[in-house]
């Protein structure tokens, strides 16, 4: 698969970038911000919550309504600073688009973060000019859950759903990416580590370092 794919499409956030770790440390900022008291424990779940369940959570648990485009914007807010100053690559991702380039296979960028942040944050990793086109699901609308979504992205591309790979690192993606017929690799790290088996079972391989593909 990884040999005779035609493009290969990445996500950003704890894909490309390290940055999941300071994405959900957000989710008890923002309700410290709105008069709650979380506890060491509830902080340690909302490390593990995207974006929809972290609103979920925080009806269920502290009878706070937040919905997610609420959540969202206020964590772009919180999170322009830190893509400003520049955020870690995951470990062997620029050397791994180098050596795609060099093979002729598409790169591609698909990210569920807004195209302004997106933008900051891969302009300050010099990425920018290591990927062949960069979409956001702002930019196409639809969401990454939704095989369509896929459909109409690798439409775009140029490609079979069959000759493109997803690279992704959130559970509900990989599901949309494998029912459009997409291959998957799942990059995990201590944020989706809840998900490890689940990612297992929805990906062609699973991986924590790009220097783990040739």
């Amino acid at each position: 698969m990884l040999k005779t794919m035609k493009a290969a499409i990445f996500d950003m956030d704890g894909t490309l970038l390290d940055s999941m770790g300071a994405w959900r440390k957000l989710n008890a900022s923002f309700f410290r911000e709105q008069g709650v008291t979380v506890t060491p424990e509830q902080e340690r779940d909302l490390m593990n919550l995207s974006g929809v369940m972290a609103a979920q959570y925080a009806k269920a648990h502290f009878g706070v309504e937040a919905d997610f485009p609420m959540l969202l914007e206020r964590a772009c807010r919180m999170m322009e600073p830190a893509y400003s100053a520049g955020m870690a690559l995951k470990p062997g991702a620029g050397d791994y688009l180098t050596r795609l380039g060099a093979r002729g296979v598409k790169r591609v960028l698909c990210t569920a973060t807004p195209s302004r942040l997106a933008l900051i944050g891969l302009n300050r990793a010099d990425l920018v000019g290591k990927l062949d086109r960069i979409y956001t699901t702002d930019m196409l609308g639809g969401g990454k859950g939704n095989p369509a979504f896929f459909a109409r992205l690798c439409a775009l591309i140029g490609e079979k759903p069959e000759d493109c790979v997803m690279f992704e690192d959130a559970l509900y993606a990989m599901r949309g990416a494998r029912a459009a017929g997409l291959g998957v690799v799942g990059i995990t790290d201590a944020t989706n580590a809840s998900d490890r088996e689940a990612i297992q079972a929805v990906c062609d391989r699973v991986i924590d370092s790009f220097d783990e593909l040739y």
